[in-house]
């Protein structure tokens, strides 16, 4: 009987910084049916002042635990791809959850080819939202560039010819974004099961957390970087494309566009959007 190859196993980095609310459902999703040596998880704990590096040691073998004195997302995303060992390689933010079997499904994806990056169907989890945060995502996941072999919004993956073409990660605060944008569409894929995204849980949270993203966007567009210009509309122009959808929540989402893009302009004029405070809405929830 002919040896069978050795796979390497698949490299997952997570940033994390002040996450001991949220890493344990991060990992434990992960890593619930995966056989032993599957995945090679580097949780990069980045100016913690928490229990996120013990938590995550926690978790067994699979998990190894860089802990970093200073904080921030490039540094902790670079001293991950550093220490990281295997291909495909996922990239995952704390606060999502990605099953194995989602996580299975996008290292076969791209060991197979010849896509080069991959990203899973975002599943918003609602519970607990008001009805107004509710009827944004209803008009989000709806939009055209959900459905354009969409990455982001906290989980992505590369090939190791993907990656070589990915790394180093810029200072950039959009790193999903800077991830879809370095490849054509047709590089792109999108696998299934999804990946649960846990989203503001009041409006007010949701707004801040939506000019974030938008800062974030604003300041990776402006930096010279060899990204690809070409995407399916999002925002405000993807909900010309959208059928289908009550007018009452088509409102309310252009509404919030309206107020998302003056809220990025005034963080762009004081210089802050490379800023990222996150949201603890959606944390405390866990």
């Amino acid at each position: 009987m002919p040896a069978q190859p050795v796979r390497t196993p698949t490299s997952v980095v997570v940033p994390a910084h002040d996450e001991s609310q949220v890493i344990d459902r991060c990992l434990t999703a992960l890593l619930a049916r995966s056989e032993p040596g599957e995945f090679d998880v580097v949780v990069v704990a980045n100016g913690c002042s928490d229990d996120t590096a013990a938590r995550a040691a926690a978790h067994g073998p699979d998990v190894r635990v860089l802990d970093l004195p200073a904080a921030g997302k490039t540094g902790a995303l670079n001293a991950g791809d550093a220490a990281a060992t295997g291909f495909p390689r996922i990239y995952l933010d704390a606060d999502v959850e990605l099953s194995t079997e989602a996580a299975r499904a996008m290292a076969r994806e791209l060991r197979a080819g010849p896509a080069l990056v991959a990203g899973a169907r975002p599943v918003p989890d609602l519970t607990g939202c008001s009805r107004w945060v509710r009827w944004y995502y209803d008009v989000w996941l709806a939009l055209p560039v959900l459905n354009d072999r969409y990455v982001g919004s906290g989980v992505f993956a590369v090939s190791e010819a993907g990656h070589r073409r990915l790394a180093p990660f810029p200072p950039v605060v959009a790193d999903d974004l800077y991830a879809r944008r370095v490849f054509d569409p047709a590089e792109r894929v999108t696998t299934e099961p999804g990946f649960t995204l846990h989203p503001s849980r009041r409006l007010p949270a949701l707004v801040d957390r939506l000019v974030r993203v938008r800062a974030g966007n604003v300041q990776l567009e402006s930096a010279q970087l060899p990204i690809d210009a070409a995407e399916a509309p999002r925002g405000a122009r993807g909900l010309l494309a959208t059928p289908g959808v009550p007018a009452q929540k088509k409102l309310l989402f252009l509404a919030l566009s309206v107020v998302v893009r003056a809220g990025a302009w005034v963080k762009a004029r004081r210089g802050r959007t490379a800023v990222w405070n996150r949201d603890e809405s959606s944390r405390s929830a866990a």
